[in-house]
């Protein structure tokens, strides 16, 4: 499994919300798009002048040359104006900033929306995630894997590519890269290669399944500031899930090496991908969850996808994930670790279930809404964000819209610039154009919220802009598809 997932709590949700709206509200206007597009043309090593005028607005230390200085007070007089035109606190913005991670979104956000101005959902020149599957080798069998891993593909990306990729990825405005496989820690490359993503101010994120992930791991991936881990944990029970990762003793392994990345302080989720063989299990791994420190527990939409097309008997029904939205929701007013959902019918439930107080407009943050409101964050990042949020790269450099959709090309990192598939490929244009989804997700009103999971359209339907049909409101496509796959 693979995802990553910013850490946004407390006032930083508030700051996070305020800056949208800022980045909305404030810099559609065709001077604001001029002033952007013309820092966005400019390089400054290997950073644009966008970027550098937004470190200097940070910091109130101007920097590079005096055109660069001259550009950071024009940006600076335009995001005054529109922090105080619509009440967004400039100082906190300036906070906010100072997180390069942080900024790097945000310089990803402007240059979109000097590129294409705000649209719903806002098309961006660079997805803000992109999942690596770094290795097809794998140290275990999962029934349910997507990308059907095992051993190291012949064809898989040298270092000297790998390398290369980073660099493109970087200068493209990509804001986070989070190396999955496979088990991405089976190669030794991996830690130079995450190392070289740092240094291009890129969010790093592991998804593991923790078996080797020893205390000289640990202390490898906090040195070399890998931000997030997420390790996949299939239930409370070592028998379940060893039985369903196929290797006695993979639980006792998963556990250690969550405790040791907690000793480390790296923040660290458990990752559950739930399907009616572990249904029953969620409320004792996320108790499990609590006692062992983690920051947070995320789960995961099964997906038909690779060794998972073996298993679609234990998918569970759309009233069986309605009430585990729910419970996840509910779950999730507990302090002490954030409950999050893949599954893009989370959005819909937390804002029906909270009569529209709270948001999630994706899967790296619920809670208050408070005077934004959900309609205005889904306009920028509600609901599934395959080809239009992030993208997958596989081991051999095949760019695909998600990593749940492992057979569905839309480029090759050996034979085209990673910014041109991004911009050009077909696939990604119609994934990003939510009136081309179908029925019922095409009608329904929460579409722009959440429109389905485009990963489980593919993998029933062999078409990404079908209905989703594990959504209670498409009751009627999920009985269908029970009658023809005898679910």
């Amino acid at each position: 499994m693979a995802a990553y997932k910013t850490k946004v709590t407390g006032g930083d949700a508030y700051t996070l919300l305020d800056t949208l709206k800022l980045l909305k509200l404030g810099m559609g206007n065709p001077l604001s798009r001029a002033v952007i597009r013309i820092g966005d043309l400019r390089r400054f090593g290997k950073s644009t002048g966008l970027e550098l005028a937004l470190k200097s607005f940070a910091f109130n230390e101007p920097a590079g040359s005096i055109v660069d200085r001259a550009y950071y007070l024009l940006l600076k007089t335009v995001f005054g104006l529109g922090c105080q035109i619509f009440g967004v606190n400039i100082d906190a913005t300036k906070e906010y900033l100072r997180d390069s991670v942080v900024r790097r979104g945000v310089a990803t956000v402007l240059s979109s929306i000097g590129c294409y101005g705000v649209t719903c959902p806002q098309l961006l020149k660079a997805p803000f995630l992109v999942v690596w599957n770094f290795t097809n080798a794998c140290n275990l069998k999962c029934r349910h894997c997507y990308q059907n891993a095992g051993t190291k593909s012949p064809d898989e990306l040298t270092l000297r590519e790998k390398l290369k990729v980073v660099d493109e990825l970087a200068d493209a405005g990509v804001v986070s890269l989070a190396f999955s496989g496979g088990e991405p820690l089976i190669t030794p490359e991996f830690y130079k290669v995450a190392e070289a993503v740092r240094s291009r101010e890129m969010h790093v994120a592991l998804a593991t399944n923790g078996t080797m992930i020893t205390d000289e791991v640990a202390r490898l991936l906090k040195k070399i500031d890998v931000c997030y881990v997420e390790v996949s944990l299939d239930a409370a029970s070592a028998d379940l899930h060893d039985k369903f990762r196929g290797i006695p003793g993979a639980h006792a392994r998963a556990i250690e090496g969550i405790k040791k990345c907690v000793e480390q302080g790296i923040f660290t989720s458990i990752a559950m991908t739930v399907t009616k063989y572990n249904l029953t299990e969620v409320p004792e791994l996320i108790k499990l969850g609590r006692r062992l420190g983690v920051n947070r527990f995320i789960h995961f939409n099964f997906i038909p996808a690779g060794r998972g097309r073996e298993i679609v008997k234990l998918d569970i029904s759309p009233e069986e994930r309605e009430e585990l939205l729910e419970f996840l929701f509910e779950e999730g007013k507990n302090p002490g670790m954030e409950i999050l959902s893949t599954a893009p019918q989370f959005g819909r439930i937390v804002y029906e279930s909270s009569s529209g107080s709270s948001v999630a407009p994706t899967h790296f943050y619920v809670g208050n809404g408070g005077k934004w409101g959900l309609q205005e964050l889904a306009q920028f990042i509600g609901g599934c964000g395959a080809g239009r949020l992030y993208c997958a790269i596989q081991p051999n450099g095949l760019v695909t819209p998600c990593v749940f959709m492992p057979n569905l090309y839309v480029g090759d990192l050996r034979k085209s610039r990673f910014k041109d598939i991004w911009s050009e490929s077909r696939v990604l244009k119609e994934l990003r154009d939510k009136d081309l989804l179908k029925p019922g997700c095409g009608i329904c009103d929460r579409r722009y919220v959440c429109g389905g999971c485009r990963a489980r359209s593919l993998g029933y339907f062999s078409d990404y802009l079908a209905s989703d049909v594990g959504c209670i409101r498409n009751l009627d496509g999920w009985e269908k598809l029970k009658s023809e796959v005898l679910l």
